[in-house]
């Protein structure tokens, strides 16, 4: 087995091409393969991926590095709306709603935020039968995200350990490098 690299790719992520013993070439991110080098077994791509603990894709050291169901890491790593408290303007009911529905509303001077449809048509209704002044427009609000990750992890076998050091690491892979 020869390893061709690590590469940078356009996005600032690391590659190597792994050339196998029967001439095969395959291109797998650089902290997969280290992972592959440290377990000394090839990933199951449908199953499993690495992680970088600290979220830094520069950071490929092994200490920062943990494997992880896919299904795990793609809820740990989507990025999530906040969602933001309101008060309703027709029956004073405390609700939550995501931003973008309220900046939307807001770009259009509607009134609002109501709570629930009915709600909103009270007091529509109440505004086409001249009861009611129109309500002030709604505010726009700016959207904050969060990630639902963790630090601990929670798929790694028993006898995996983080203790090699990398430049030890690299002394180990040095002969397949090209």
């Amino acid at each position: 087995m020869k390893v061709h690299g690590p590469y940078k790719r356009r996005d600032g992520r690391q590659i190597v091409i792994v050339v196998e013993r029967n001439n095969k070439r395959r291109t797998v991110s650089y902290p997969k393969w280290l992972m592959e080098c440290q377990l000394g077994r090839k990933l199951d791509p449908d199953k499993e991926t690495v992680d970088h603990i600290d979220s830094n894709f520069n950071n490929n050291d092994l200490s920062n590095l943990r494997l992880v169901p896919r299904e795990e890491h793609s809820s740990n790593d989507t990025r999530r709306v906040k969602h933001v408290e309101f008060e309703c303007a027709w029956c004073d009911k405390k609700f939550e709603r995501s931003p973008r529905l309220v900046r939307d509303k807001a770009k259009k001077n509607k009134a609002g935020p109501f709570c629930s449809r009915p709600c909103a048509g009270k007091y529509s209704r109440m505004l086409q039968l001249k009861m009611i002044d129109k309500f002030d427009s709604q505010k726009a609000v700016d959207s904050e995200y969060y990630k639902k990750k963790y630090v601990n992890a929670s798929y790694l076998p028993d006898d995996f350990e983080v203790d090699i050091e990398f430049t030890d690491l690299l002394a180990y892979v040095s002969d397949y490098i090209v």
